[in-house]
């Protein structure tokens, strides 16, 4: 794990990363987990496997935003102030089939404000040779 951290701390330096959403992480509920210059909300899972994080440069203002009603999906999520506009950033990872997790977004994209999400949510479609 300590080599994954310093990978990922490195990564993000060299690349002047200000907010970085995460899925599938792995992290152990009981243990801590911090970078250097950033701020970390995450959402774990109980058991092994899945979680979310959001991490986000120190010196950027945001907060952590409750994401209410999931039952399929994970999800860590802050919000930021983008020219001058409130904008939802949510960390995603859906470990079931996308049709599961139906109204659950719906809730989250209906307030107004524009949504960045980022994860993996086993998207399947037959064009990209997917069932």
């Amino acid at each position: 794990m300590r080599g994954k951290k310093l990978e990922l701390e490195h990564f993000l330096s060299q690349h002047g990363v200000d907010i970085c959403l995460l899925n599938k992480t792995f992290l152990n509920p009981r243990e801590a987990f911090r970078l250097a210059n950033y701020v970390c909300h995450r959402t774990d899972r109980p058991t092994a496997g899945g979680g979310t994080a959001i991490l986000v440069r120190r010196v950027i203002s945001h907060h952590s935003v409750p994401v209410p009603g999931l039952t399929q999906l994970q999800a860590a999520a802050i919000q930021i102030m983008l020219a001058g506009r409130p904008v939802k950033d949510l960390a995603a990872y859906l470990s079931l089939s996308p049709t599961l997790m139906g109204s659950e977004l719906d809730a989250w994209f209906g307030g107004g404000l524009p949504v960045l999400m980022a994860g993996d949510l086993n998207a399947k479609h037959v064009d990209w040779n997917s069932r």
